[in-house]
């Protein structure tokens, strides 16, 4: 094993602001046993940076938009950055920063290449299914987000050793969402909600995969059976004025609000009674975990991840995917279980995530994986 500090490389596609992911795993890290960057392959830099501003080093690969095809510039200034800094080890997430990154570290020598995989439909055409094949041969460890992720790997890849992949659950912050002490009033009053609203919500990208246009239809149904019903959205997305229209043209759309973007989500979680999840595909959603810390009742689809959280474990209700009917019903049942039934199923789902799917949990999760690895690599070297 390395003696002295082990120096890890976060490598992404860009810089997303203050996302929940892996980087707060290893910003708790022992900073005398380990040494964190973070890279991106694109991005002016010019944006306020988190991390860089917590006394961490950053680099930018580039300053363009978008990448569409390969860029040697961005590969040798990502080899001479593993080099200058010593990496150990490099840990890349998604598809893109993984093609860099590996290539990068074959050139730089870095012992222990990871690849984070964070959703399903890796493999979504020939192309990438041959990069795919080339590149985790030189993968020391592929890190699925989900039992469901890594049986995807799998089917698709059958030269891939079982033994090579290791399923690391997404995390949150525990406290931020259990210990919030703002009211259930006060929430929907800062969202604009009547008092007496029965407020079902949902977060995230309004993007296709998230099945939202499913919900809206479904929305009429509930709220003829529960008058009180309110739906609102936070999030924002490509999608956005497609379900926006959907809602306008509703007999009920008035209470369907749009509420964009909030920092202060944690706070405005408090002004839901359930959280709806209609997507049609997802590795293992975040948003999930974060309402079931926050102590919100759960309807998802069943797709990806998501029943690894929720099935058989009596904390939340599962949905087929693409069934606004199958939806509406479960927010109906849902509107009518007894508040102490409901409450039984709340603490049940607070505890799962708070054992399984906290940061502290899942961090230690990360840091004997980088050390195994590295072991490993050393030995065989």
């Amino acid at each position: 094993m390395k003696e002295g500090k082990i120096t890890v490389a976060l490598l992404w596609s860009k810089y997303s602001g203050n996302v929940t992911s892996v980087n707060d795993l290893v910003l708790g890290f022992d900073k005398e046993r380990f040494n964190v960057i973070f890279i991106y392959l694109r991005g002016y830099g010019d944006e306020k940076n988190l991390l860089k501003e917590a006394g961490y080093e950053v680099f930018y690969l580039s300053n363009t938009e978008r990448i569409n095809t390969f860029r040697f510039s961005i590969l040798f200034k990502l080899v001479r950055i593993l080099k200058e800094q010593n990496v150990d080890i490099i840990h890349c997430h998604a598809h893109k920063s993984t093609v860099y990154g590996t290539v990068a570290a074959v050139l730089a020598k870095t012992p222990v290449v990871m690849a984070h995989v964070h959703g399903l439909g890796r493999s979504r055409n020939f192309r990438r299914k041959l990069m795919n094949f080339l590149l985790f041969k030189k993968i020391n460890r592929i890190v699925p987000v989900a039992e469901s992720v890594r049986e995807d790997v799998l089917k698709n890849y059958w030269s891939v050793p079982e033994e090579k992949i290791s399923v690391l659950e997404n995390s949150i912050d525990y406290g931020r969402f259990a210990d919030v002490s703002i009211s259930k009033e006060d929430a929907k009053r800062i969202l604009g909600l009547p008092s007496d609203a029965f407020v079902f919500g949902t977060i995230g990208r309004l993007a296709p995969t998230k099945g939202l246009l499913y919900l809206i239809e479904a929305f009429p149904k509930v709220k003829e059976q529960k008058p009180s019903a309110h739906l609102v959205l936070f999030g924002d997305g490509p999608c956005r004025a497609e379900i926006e229209q959907q809602a306008s043209n509703m007999s009920c759309r008035d209470s369907i609000h749009f509420l964009g973007h909030r920092d202060n989500i944690e706070q405005l979680l408090r002004g839901m009674d359930v959280f709806v999840l209609s997507s049609v595909a997802e590795g293992m959603p975040r948003a999930i975990l974060e309402v079931m810390a926050a102590g919100i009742p759960c309807i998802a689809t069943e797709v990806g991840g998501i029943p690894e959280i929720i099935s058989g474990n009596n904390v939340g209700v599962l949905v087929p995917p693409k069934d606004s009917e199958a939806l509406a019903e479960a927010m109906i049942n849902i509107a009518n279980i007894p508040d102490e039934k409901l409450e039984k199923q709340v603490l049940k789902a607070q505890n799962r995530v708070r054992r399984f799917y906290s940061h502290q949990v899942v961090r230690e999760k990360v840091r004997k994986l980088y050390e195994s690895e590295l072991k490993t690599s050393y030995k065989g070297s």
